[in-house]
């Protein structure tokens, strides 16, 4: 017996020790009202917002409230959970309900907003956004514009009433909350999502790691100006990438290069166009070529490629890397964190001029929500000035998140009044004045998200070893000045930018996609060889 319980007290203990340790934000009061979100906000997100929207929601109703947080992993993580959860219980009811027929095809495409009305499948599809079929979860809060999209086209998103309920947050020359800026969409005009907070993405970088590189580093300034500057030689091996696959924000920092980049060759081209010399479409392709390339020359460079877009600010801070892409808030929380306490500058960021949008991130109201006069009461309060201020004040301020600065910037006008910058964590701030800066060209690569989104992961991630190896080669002839014929395999894509549609076409369809996947493969793999071949080195 003795022998027993010494098995099963520790195994006891293992078992039992989560729960007595589990934080009172995560625990769920089941005796209170419910409200359930997936979000791929980190802990200290949800912490504050949970505390927050509790004393709110009792002041409201005299209720207690409890959020019931479902983390699946990233945004893209959560919009394939969607997608899989809304199929099973489409089909369900499609048979036992309505007596239908399941196929492959009909799984596809009862989520397609592209679905006309010549479609054996359009009376499914109908059905779908005329049901109130659900999933048990309220709210999607957080990711990316794209993403919320492309959820509120499937029709997995729903109109929450937010502008009936609120107008005078939208109404005049100058709302306190605007519907976009520099291209971008801040939220939805048919009311399916709202953006709650913005996002801008820039450069990281360790100040001792960039000296010992040869950089020069004065005034507190990162002298890394530009997307272009990861692809010097001297980072090679010392830059920070994340998974864009894995991230839709990761993603769109991506898009911010490719675009900054492609505006840049656009600038350059602009004269043979005007001449006749070089059409548009044209342009477009070579610009897309540099882009491209410069992901390339940066992946080149890496020390490693992270599923997690936090690790590389971390990274950063502690000089495992000299730099490295970052979204804003990740940037500066983290370099908040490390020079404080080391009580000296060890990192820094900023974002390249003129180089980045300001985008939104998110919250839409999912079809079928169990609580759905909650759940736009949530919406409701974040994007009141009390929740807003949550996103950028410091902690511990009046009117601020309790234990943890979030570092985010609000999208509403009337919170960044003097005093309310006097409580901020960035009180120099200017979203709208950023957003103003650089103007998003989202005919060219607004349709490509995915199809950027799989050709990094495919160019950068699933080919690292021999992207690696072939810039190690160029380099080490001399660099790409002294390699022109190993430049030009090195520089080849398996597309141009003017067949990009028939490309994203082919990744929607599964077999298309994994075929597609497969050939770039092959492509990149075998140029990276032959870049590693045609490499020669130096003169002595």
């Amino acid at each position: 017996m003795k022998r027993i319980l010494w098995v099963v007290i520790p195994l006891g203990l293992v078992l039992c020790l989560p729960l007595l340790l589990r934080k009172p934000a995560e625990q769920i009061d089941l005796s209170a009202d419910q409200l359930v979100i997936v979000s791929p906000h980190n802990e200290s997100i949800r912490f504050e917002f949970e505390q927050a929207f509790r004393r709110y929601y009792y002041e409201q109703t005299g209720r207690k409230v409890s959020l019931d947080w479902r983390t699946v992993g990233g945004a893209s993580d959560i919009v394939r959970y969607l997608a899989s959860a809304y199929t099973a219980n489409f089909r369900d009811y499609w048979i036992n309900q309505r007596g239908g027929q399941w196929s492959e095809e009909l799984a596809l495409a009862f989520l397609n907003r592209k679905l006309g009305p010549d479609s054996p499948h359009w009376e499914a599809r109908q059905e779908f956004l005329q049901s109130d079929i659900g999933i048990g979860i309220d709210l999607f809060f957080g990711g990316g514009q794209y993403d919320f999209q492309q959820q509120a086209d499937a029709g997995v998103l729903v109109p929450c009433g937010l502008r009936e309920r609120h107008p005078e947050w939208f109404a005049g020359p100058e709302p306190i909350i605007s519907a976009g800026g520099g291209g971008e969409v801040w939220y939805d005009s048919k009311d399916r999502y709202y953006g709650v907070c913005f996002s801008s993405f820039g450069i990281c970088g360790n100040v001792v790691r960039l000296q010992q590189a040869g950089y020069t580093v004065t005034g507190g300034e990162l002298p890394l100006r530009s997307w272009a500057d990861l692809s010097d030689p001297r980072l090679f091996n010392a830059v920070g990438l994340a998974d864009p696959s894995k991230s839709g924000s990761i993603t769109k920092c991506f898009e911010m290069l490719i675009q900054r980049q492609m505006q840049d060759s656009m600038s350059a081209l602009q004269s043979q166009v005007a001449a006749g010399s070089l059409s548009t479409e044209q342009a477009l392709d070579r610009s897309w070529r540099d882009a491209i390339n410069l992901i390339k020359r940066i992946g080149g460079n890496a020390s490693y490629l992270t599923f997690s877009a936090s690790k590389v600010p971390m990274d950063t801070a502690m000089g495992q890397i000299a730099a490295g892409m970052c979204i804003d808030f990740y940037g500066r929380s983290q370099a908040e964190w490390v020079n404080g306490h080391q009580g000296e500058t060890v990192m820094l960021f900023r974002t390249p001029d003129a180089a980045s949008t300001v985008s939104a991130d998110p919250v839409g109201m999912l079809r079928g929500a169990p609580h759905p006069e909650r759940a736009r009461m949530f919406i409701d309060f974040l994007l009141s000035q009390e929740g807003q201020r949550l996103w950028g004040y410091r902690a511990g301020t009046p009117g601020g998140p309790e234990k943890y600065s979030l570092h985010r910037l609000p999208v509403r006008r009337d919170v960044y009044t003097p005093q309310d910058r006097s409580c901020m964590s960035a009180p120099e701030a200017e979203p709208f004045a950023l957003a103003a800066a650089f103007q998003y060209q989202g005919s060219w690569t607004g349709p490509l998200f995915d199809v950027m989104r799989i050709l990094i992961k495919v160019m950068v991630i699933d080919c690292e070893p021999e992207l690696r190896g072939a810039w190690k080669a160029i380099l080490d002839g001399g660099g790409p000045a002294a390699q022109a014929e190993a430049m030009a395999a090195f520089e080849a894509l398996p597309f141009e930018h003017s067949q990009s549609a028939q490309v994203a076409a082919a990744l929607r369809d599964s077999e298309g996609r994994t075929k597609t996947i497969r050939e770039w493969l092959l492509f990149f793999r075998h140029q990276f060889q032959q870049t590693r071949l045609l490499a020669t080195p130096p003169r002595r």
